[in-house]
This record gives C-alpha cells, sequence and structure tokens, in this order.
C-alpha cells in the first residue's frame, strides 16, 4: 500500500479532514475497504457466484494473512518477544489448549459460538479503534461527542446480528428455535426496530446541530459511519451467518493489513531496527510484496490443513480455532495507544496534528 502524502481533497470550511496514513490510503483501504463487502453482497446476492468460493478466497486471501500481520509485529518481533514473552508466549499456551479441552468436555457447539461472537466483537473493537484514531486525529473529543460515538457503533453493528440471530431465528446458529426471543417477547423486535431508527435520527440531528453551530464536522469518522453501518444492516438482512462472516469480515482484513503496512514501515524502518526488532519484521517491511507472498503462504500453510482435519476430527477443529482466538486476543492487547509511546510514535500519533 502506497503511502506518499497526496493533498487533500477539497473539504469544506466547516469540515476536518486529518487523516491516519495519507488521503487515498485512509480513502481506499480504511474507508473504502467497506466496498469489498459491499462487493460481496452483490457477487453472492445478485451474481450468484458459489458461496464456497467467496469463502476460499477471503479465508486464505485476506483472514489467514491478517493474523500473519498480527504475527509481524509480535513473535516475529526480538524486542516484542523479549518485553511481552508470558503474554505472546501464555496466550499460545491457553489458547492453543482452550479449544481441544472444551471439545473433550463436549462443548464443540458453544466453542463455535465463542469463535463467532469474540470474532464479531474483535471486528466491532477495530472499527471503534478507527474512530477513535480519526477523532484524535482531527480533535472531536468533546465528551458527549465520545460517548454518542461509541454508543451509536455499538449499538448500529450490534442490532444487525443480535435481530436475525437472537430475536428471528436462533437455528441459524444451532441453537433451539424455541429461544427466538421475538416468539417469548412479542412486539420486541419492531420496538428494538423503532430504538435503532430514533438512535440513528439522534444522530444525524447531533451532526446537523453541530455544523449550524459552526463547530467543524470530523469527516472520516462520517465517512467511516457511512461505510460501515449500512453494510452491516444490509449483510444480516439478507445473508446467512455463514455469508455474512467473510462479507463484514473482508472490511476489517483489509483495514487491518493497511495499519499494520503502515506501522511496521513506521516501526521498523529505521537504521537501528534490525539490530533492535530482529531481521524478519525489518525485512518483511522493507517489501509489499515479501510481506504479501510469506502472508499468504502462512495462511495457506494453516487454513488448507485446519479446515479439513477440522472436519475429520473435533479435536482438530478445537487445536485450529487456537489461530483466531490468540489472534483476538492478542490484538486486544497490542494496539493501546494511550500506553504505548513507541506505537503512537509508529502510527504517528506522538504530536497530533
Amino acid at each position: 500500500m502506497a503511502t506518499v502524502s497526496l493533498p487533500a481533497p477539497a473539504i469544506p470550511a466547516r469540515a476536518s479532514a486529518r487523516w491516519i496514513i495519507t488521503p487515498r490510503a485512509d480513502l481506499v483501504w480504511v474507508i473504502g475497504s467497506s466496498l469489498a463487502g459491499y462487493l460481496y453482497l452483490f457477487l453472492n446476492l445478485v451474481l450468484q457466484v458459489p458461496f464456497t468460493w467467496l469463502w476460499w478466497f477471503w479465508s486464505v486471501g485476506f483472514d489467514g494473512t491478517h493474523i500473519f500481520g498480527t504475527a509481524s509485529r509480535t513473535f516475529f518481533d526480538r524486542q516484542a518477544r523479549s518485553e511481552r514473552r508470558l503474554l505472546l508466549f501464555g496466550s499460545l499456551l491457553f489458547f492453543f489448549s482452550l479449544g481441544p479441552l472444551m471439545v473433550w468436555f463436549g462443548w464443540k457447539l458453544w466453542l463455535a459460538i465463542l469463535v463467532g461472537i469474540w470474532a464479531y466483537y474483535h471486528v466491532m473493537r477495530q472499527h471503534y479503534g478507527f474512530l477513535m484514531l480519526y477523532k484524535i486525529k482531527n480533535r472531536d473529543l468533546a465528551p458527549l461527542d465520545n460517548r454518542l460515538d461509541r454508543g451509536f457503533l455499538t449499538a448500529m453493528l450490534i442490532a444487525p446480528p443480535f435481530l436475525r440471530f437472537f430475536v428471528r431465528s436462533p437455528e441459524e446458529l444451532g441453537l433451539p428455535r424455541e429461544m427466538a426471543l421475538g416468539a417469548l417477547v412479542p412486539g420486541l423486535e419492531p420496538a428494538l426496530l423503532a430504538c435503532a431508527g430514533a438512535f440513528a435520527a439522534f444522530y444525524i440531528g447531533r451532526q446537523a446541530a453541530q455544523a449550524r453551530a459552526g463547530r467543524p464536522l470530523n469527516v472520516p469518522k462520517l465517512l467511516l459511519l457511512a461505510g460501515v453501518v449500512p453494510l452491516h444492516w444490509a449483510t444480516f438482512a439478507w445473508m446467512s451467518w455463514k455469508a455474512a462472516v467473510p462479507t463484514v469480515t473482508i472490511v476489517h482484513n483489509l483495514q487491518y493489513h493497511a495499519l499494520i503496512w503502515f506501522h511496521n514501515r513506521n516501526r521498523y524502518g529505521g537504521e537501528r531496527a534490525a539490530a533492535r526488532n530482529g531481521r524478519l519484521p525489518v525485512t518483511l517491511a522493507a517489501s509489499l510484496a515479501g510481506y504479501v507472498g510469506f502472508a499468504l503462504l502462512f495462511s495457506l500453510l494453516y487454513r488448507v490443513p485446519g479446515f479439513h482435519l477440522g472436519r475429520m476430527s473435533d479435536m482438530a477443529f478445537g487445536f485450529f480455532c487456537g489461530f483466531g482466538l490468540t489472534h483476538y486476543y492478542l490484538d486486544a492487547r497490542i494496539w493501546r495507544v494511550r500506553e504505548d509511546h513507541d506505537l503512537r510514535q509508529a502510527l504517528g500519533l506522538g504530536t497530533s496534528p
């Protein structure tokens, strides 16, 4: 991904548009990544492209490779291995043991639900992370707007799958049909939809009020929300959970690769990086083709055997869940910009513009 600085597009005077990487990189990879999700909707629902083709293209090409991205700045980094040894290797041991133990106790269904819910929460947290980066960059940190942004994003991303899988059709997740909350609580679905609509109207009204008051609108934040929120509502309205997984996650994967590449280029590009962090992360950060090639090889080596072995053995399924679970846990620990000075520097947040 290119990180050459370009002039910012023309923005109205009462708008703020400070970017994480560059205008072009952010618009293509962070905000524009939602177009990949809409493309998946189009390919599957309109062109009837077989779901299995879309799944494998996403799984090997994007999802497995983004786990490699995490490894590139943790297990491959000599300094990270030294300073975070307990976190890194302790999480490996715990999560690669957790899956087989849950299978051994007969909890395979609950393991699958754990992985699914945590994966979706992981996607939500990343969108929130980018939201916060745009808020920091654009000095959009009023306490009321902080709470409103967090609440709006959370509500708008939780409501679509909750309505589909817990209010209407729990059987899609392998749960008893009798657990459908819509049947247990008549009128629940229209009440939830009305609440979501009212919240969206209030949020839009707040942005309009800010504009009328002469306060600059945070353009990157609003573009991010405009791309992600409708995608999640459309996906869970029209797709099963199996089709929904790659559709919403490919957006997350593209955003993650963009952030990893930007971080790694900054962190491992200095003269002392090889001595401090080791040759491997420096080599990967020096060449986009090299990063992509190694990431694809890593993904193929575990995704393909993991899929086939997981279908043959429940224990193997439990073991291979360890890749995702370890990634979700580590990712929540290694992107804490408030606590990590080196991370702030690598993300260009050392001094907010």
